[in-house]
């Protein structure tokens, strides 16, 4: 009896654990930008896309070196992609850093509002990329995230935005 139990307890935990199927792995999303919360990109021609393990999220900080987005996008069970955009301006192309297995490349910015950051990129290993992502935020004295990035306008070109944070 017991082993009867525990088998058909097995059971309906297998059934309980579904697996979303709302998004397919082997398609790059659509290019928007309207803070769909989407990431994907063809490195070596393996499709890389997030939404199924959890979804990309972008944070900003301006350092020494200027104004930074850092785009990460959980891709697998256990893998991320960070890709790392270099003074984002809006319809403007700007540098871009991922991962080993990406290489360095180059990125064209449709939207930055400081609430939703898009684009496409490529470079490296990768020919084809986009992301459309809603910024978000880590409140220092809690751990919590807040949905959007409080941003301040840059003075010298107001087209760039972002918040002022000094990592490092």
């Amino acid at each position: 009896m017991k082993k009867f139990i525990f088998l058909l307890t097995l059971l309906v935990a297998c059934f309980a654990c579904t697996e979303d199927t709302s998004i397919d792995p082997t398609l790059m999303p659509e290019a928007t930008s309207e803070g769909q919360n989407t990431f994907g990109c063809l490195i070596g021609g393996w499709v890389y896309t997030s939404g199924r393990f959890g979804l990309p999220q972008a944070t900003a900080y301006t350092d020494k070196s200027g104004y930074k987005v850092i785009i990460t996008a959980p891709v697998g069970l256990f893998q991320t992609i960070r890709l790392t955009l270099v003074n984002p301006v809006l319809h403007s192309e700007c540098g871009c850093t991922g991962p080993e297995s990406m290489g360095d490349g180059k990125a064209f910015i449709t939207r930055n509002d400081g609430k939703v950051i898009s684009g496409t990129f490529r470079g490296g290993n990768v020919t084809e990329g986009r992301f459309d992502v809603r910024f978000v935020e880590e409140d220092e004295g809690s751990g919590t995230v807040i949905a959007f990035l409080s941003h301040q306008f840059a003075r010298n070109d107001s087209r760039r935005l972002g918040k002022t944070n000094h990592h490092g």
